[in-house]
């Protein structure tokens, strides 16, 4: 997106209907100018420079004119200049009459004169209060010298340290009360800071309590979700070189595929082959839509927590949005995939087998993405791609476990309870339907071949072991897998944003027992 697109896309969420579009433009206009971003409106995000990138992510929170602003090391990975003017901008707004609190590690000396009020942390405690200009003084009262080519950001850093003793430490954390108290020189001590005292008595008598569930946003989930989703298909449209390569992936895949398995479907004598062409759509359905989502998911972790937290829209809006955005280039590429494939293998041309291919390929598509935004939903980027394929080798061992047994070989009950919970299966089992039931003609047997064992669909099936397969059965399978992946994707992102990670002891305990001993990480 371009600087002004986020812009307005930020306005439309924290703004909502209350104000015109022109009415916003005219908003976004003046922040640009306050953060000197005018010149690069029309420039594309990716393309900023870091300092600019650093006062886009400030200008996005001021559109609706927060009255304090928290942020957390606006100048880490910024060069000097860039810095200076990032704290000069911040000082800027803060005398617009916004609160603006920040933490900053070792400024220069002229950023840090530029603060009105600095709180200095050693050790988990206070070592000054005061104004930034006031340190040297301050170090000169409990009796060290700060030397006149020396950054006192960095002196009182190294005293807090422990650099000149320990003592020293105490000296400052008891100067200032361990920040109830407020440092200033005209009397040469630390002064009661009175505020803190009114605000902790307010503290004590306030009895209303504030539920965060009851402050709603001010825009619709409706409203929500329109901006959502225009935003997500605009980035996946314009990421061209990305949509290009799935367009030629499924393309290339269409031809290797029906160039392997051509001519195969209504041949009598290939149809164990053909049974390979089945289980070759499920396995493409599993890991093209699932590989994107491992890579993808975790990266957009860092942008959900800072817009979800700065309550820029509902979670299950945006889920829902995430879900919705993926869906319509998702189906026609499986369309286009699917037609070269049944074609080129002279699958049998009926309208509900088609249907029937079509619907349940597309299902096992989708299942395999919510199943990829899972595992990508708790996992870095690093550990979901090991994580994400290894785990579903097994799925795909039960997939096809049991073909060729027949009709009087009986598989233990553990093992078809396991088989169940793999929704590859469903898939198989549903492409074997379409393409092999519902009293399919006899398939053709060549002139040069002698004897065609497998001419006759139903006795295909009943040596194969799927003699009791249901197209309706492993559809539904398959859409309620869909739903419960989600589902338990759409809870553990909730969890992963919430402060308490998880209410079930038990989802802890594992969560635990897997970092520590297989050494993954979920942050």
């Amino acid at each position: 997106l371009t600087v002004r697109e986020a812009m307005l896309i930020s306005a439309d969420l924290k703004l909502g209907k209350q104000l015109t579009k022109d009415e916003k433009l005219d908003v976004i206009d003046e922040i640009l100018d306050l953060l000197r971003l005018s010149k690069a409106k029309d420039t594309m995000g990716h393309k900023l420079s870091g300092g600019e990138r650093k006062r886009l992510s400030i200008a996005l929170e001021l559109v609706n004119n927060p009255p304090v602003i928290f942020l957390d090391e606006p100048t880490t990975g910024l060069d000097d200049l860039s810095s200076s003017q990032c704290v000069s901008l911040l000082q800027r707004i803060a005398r617009g009459g916004r609160t603006v609190i920040c933490s900053i590690h070792t400024p220069s000396a002229k950023m840090f004169a530029m603060f009105d009020h600095v709180y200095i942390m050693a050790n988990g405690q206070c070592v000054y209060q005061g104004l930034g200009s006031h340190i040297v003084q301050y170090m000169q009262n409990i009796g060290l010298i700060c030397p006149v080519t020396y950054n006192p950001a960095d002196f009182i850093v190294e005293v807090s340290g422990g650099e000149y003793g320990g003592d020293y430490l105490e000296k400052m954390v008891s100067s200032v009360g361990n920040g109830r108290y407020t440092w200033t020189p005209s009397i040469g001590m630390a002064k009661e800071n009175q505020e803190n005292h009114e605000i902790e008595q307010e503290i004590e008598t306030f009895d209303v309590e504030l539920n965060p569930k009851e402050l709603k946003a001010r825009a619709s989930s409706w409203h929500q979700f329109c901006i959502l989703f225009k935003r997500m298909t605009i980035q996946m449209w314009r990421d061209k070189s990305y949509l290009m390569l799935r367009v030629y992936l499924h393309i290339f895949l269409g031809f290797v595929i029906g160039g392997l398995f051509y001519n195969m479907g209504n041949d009598a004598s290939k149809t164990l082959y053909n049974f390979g062409f089945c289980f070759t759509i499920i396995i493409a359905f599993m890991y093209i839509p699932m590989m994107p989502i491992l890579l993808e998911f975790p990266l957009q972790m860092q942008l959900l927590k800072r817009e979800y937290f700065n309550r820029w829209y509902r979670l299950n809006v945006y889920y829902m949005a995430l879900v919705v955005a993926k869906l319509p280039i998702q189906i026609t590429l499986a369309i286009v995939y699917l037609t070269m494939v049944y074609l080129f293998t002279d699958q049998p041309i009926s309208v509900y087998r088609m249907l029937m291919f079509y619907s349940i390929s597309i299902l096992v598509s989708l299942t395999s993405e919510s199943w990829g935004l899972l595992v990508a939903s708790r996992l870095r980027v690093v550990n979901a791609m090991f994580v994400g394929p290894v785990i579903t080798v097994p799925t795909m061992l039960l997939a096809v476990y049991g073909i060729g047994f027949g009709k009087g070989v009986i598989i233990p009950g553990y093992v078809k309870a396991l088989m169940s919970v793999s929704y590859l299966r469903y898939g198989l089992e549903g492409i074997i339907a379409a393409i092999y039931g519902y009293s399919r003609d006899d398939m053709i047997c060549p002139d040069e071949e002698v004897f065609c064992a497998y001419r006759k669909a139903k006795f295909l099936l009943v040596t194969m072991g799927f003699e009791e397969i249901s197209f309706p059965i492993s559809a539904g399978a398959l859409c309620i897998f869909y739903l419960f992946f989600n589902a338990l994707a759409f809870f553990l992102i909730r969890q992963r944003l919430s402060l308490r990670r998880t209410n079930f002891p038990a989802v802890q305990y594992i969560g635990q027992f897997v970092k520590q001993h297989l050494n993954l990480s979920s942050n």
